[in-house]
């Protein structure tokens, strides 16, 4: 078996805005696993379902997406093949797929936690096989959530082994090239059990094996829909002053107002004064060497940090800004400086070759000096994302955050002084949170933007995650875990109230309920119960809120004047 079809699934993200997926990056999971396979002589294709969508949602009746919230609807499908109505919707984006032409289908969940994302997914899979009876294959980082929370999804299990043996839940790229090399076994044997992260149906519960290390492999886009990711910005030279406008453009604001300004572009530009671009998503660390309670690396099983060599890296994107012609980056690691070393490696290497390509990625505060700030920014570093979480040394000492908020407070002056734009991760509603603490967090953020230290923030409602420290050991963090009974049937009625709000009329984002549901949540014995933890979180949410600043002012006027 040489020829395989790899599909991303849908997502609503059309219904809060069709232009934002312009804005989006290419779908990195799928240029990971193109890449890898197509290294081992695969021949490959793949498709992300969403650039489907984009091009053809006013098409189709926006009502049509409400059976994938119908949970009892879903199951009889799954269980005995009771119609959904969607078939049309279902056929329609598999003849946008190359399922006919291959001999396997891998099926990438997507990574939203999103039941239209999910539901949608498992519909495809079992009309692929009912149409074509090709193995069909899944992973996606959506699978991790109904395998963190699944006692809450206890009904869908079942009806998903029904019809497929095995998942694939973390890095799959070995294990998907391993699986179709044995596949014939598979399918009669037990050959997938030995596979890592695979994830199956046995004694009457779901088993999961120890995750996969990631392969750190170079991605690759070859085939995908490259114009539905494209956006539009100024044309210029590097170092020019249209280039310096774009990265305004690209990093410092919202992706919000960046939409719009790439489409103001579009329209107010001549086509010599503007140029149809790409960002490059790459990423080369995996996991994280601190143990942050709330998080999901401080779980009792957390993988070891897995980190490309610099010069690979740097060999890796010298091929990919020339292959797909531009100096766009943007990196998904969990922190670019994990290693102080490998910063100054990677920093030092892009100026000695001469590259000229502008970056974002996240970073921790902990290793950075004065001097390394100036080297990253010297290396094309135009935008760092730091985890504060939090400013009060109580709640940091409680999670066990290890972050020194003088040392916080100098980076962030550090990054100003030189021309990095800085913003921070904020969670709000961490256990044994009361005003003192939040207004210590508040008055961090709140200083940092007067002083133009930070141009924004991340606003983040904590929610317990099942095998983090705090989730697993929640005696010794003084809390209490409540389980909701109902939460599948309640995850879904949010999300069909939602997506009923981005289709009325007049709908939009601003219309979508406010407050998250999560399966999860908790109590303090000695201190709040649920009800007030949660009035009180959505209080400071949106307290916090109201200090999202407006970039210096930015009006777009800059950009299309």
């Amino acid at each position: 078996m040489s020829r395989i079809a790899i599909i991303l699934t849908p997502s609503e993200t059309p219904f809060y805005d069709s232009r934002y997926f312009r804005y989006s990056p290419l779908p990195l999971s799928l240029g990971i696993l193109q890449g890898y396979l197509r290294a081992r002589g695969y021949t490959v294709s793949s498709t992300d379902l969403n650039t489907r969508m984009i091009k053809f949602a006013n098409r189709l009746e926006a009502r049509q997406w409400f059976p994938l919230y119908d949970k009892g609807l879903i199951l009889r499908h799954l269980t005995q093949g009771v119609p959904t109505g969607m078939e049309d919707v279902l056929d329609y984006f598999l003849g946008e797929t190359e399922v006919e032409q291959s001999d396997i289908v891998g099926i990438s969940t997507g990574t939203s936690m999103s039941f239209f994302e999910i539901h949608m997914a498992f519909l495809l899979g079992r009309r692929i096989r009912e149409l074509t009876g090709k193995p069909v294959v899944f992973g996606g980082a959506n699978l991790d959530y109904l395998w963190q929370f699944r006692e809450a999804f206890q009904e869908l299990w079942p009806a998903i082994f029904r019809n497929f043996k095995y998942l694939f839940i973390g890095p799959g790229e070995r294990s998907f090239a391993k699986l179709i090399s044995g596949l014939v076994q598979a399918e009669g044997a037990p050959f997938y059990r030995k596979l890592p992260g695979a994830t199956y149906w046995e004694n009457g519960q779901v088993v999961r094996n120890p995750e996969d290390a990631p392969t750190l492999i170079r991605p690759d886009f070859r085939g995908l829909d490259l114009k539905s990711h494209t956006f539009s910005c100024r044309a210029g030279q590097p170092l020019s002053k249209n280039v310096e406008t774009n990265l305004v453009h690209f990093y410092k604001l919202p992706i919000s107002q960046g939409i719009a300004i790439s489409e103001m572009n579009r329209l107010r530009l001549s086509p010599e004064g503007r140029k149809e671009t790409l960002f490059i998503p790459y990423i080369f660390n995996y996991h994280c060497t601190y143990r942050c309670a709330f998080c999901v690396q401080s779980r009792e099983d957390k993988p070891p940090v897995a980190v490309k060599d610099a010069r690979s890296v740097v060999d890796d994107l010298e091929a990919l800004i020339s292959q797909y012609d531009t100096p766009y980056v943007r990196f998904f690691n969990n922190a670019f400086n994990l290693s102080a070393s490998f910063v100054r490696e990677f920093c030092n290497l892009v100026l000695e070759r001469g590259l000229v390509f502008y970056w974002s990625d996240c970073a921790r505060f902990n290793n950075l000096s004065e001097e390394m700030v100036d080297l990253l920014y010297r290396a094309g570093c135009r935008k760092l994302i730091f985890g504060l979480d939090t400013a009060s040394k109580k709640i940091l000492k409680l999670i066990d955050k290890r972050l020194d908020l003088e040392q916080a407070h100098r980076v962030l002056r550090w990054c100003h002084e030189r021309g990095i734009w800085a913003e921070v991760e904020v969670i709000v509603g961490l256990p044994h949170e009361g005003e003192e603490e939040f207004q210590e967090t508040y008055t961090f953020v709140r200083d940092n933007i007067e002083k133009g230290y930070l141009t924004g923030f991340h606003l983040n409602r904590y929610f317990v995650i099942p095998c983090s420290r705090l989730g697993s050991r929640p005696g010794h963090y003084g809390i209490r875990i409540l389980k909701s009974p109902d939460g599948y049937d309640k995850t879904l009625q949010r999300s069909a109230k939602i997506l009923a709000a981005l289709i009325a009329p007049q709908g939009d984002a601003g219309s979508v309920p406010s407050q998250p549901y999560h399966i999860w949540r908790y109590s303090e014995p000695a201190g709040r119960p649920v009800e007030r933890i949660v009035a009180e979180t959505e209080v400071k949410f949106r307290r916090m809120l109201a200090l999202m600043p407006n970039p210096a002012g930015f009006t777009g006027k800059e950009v299309n004047k």
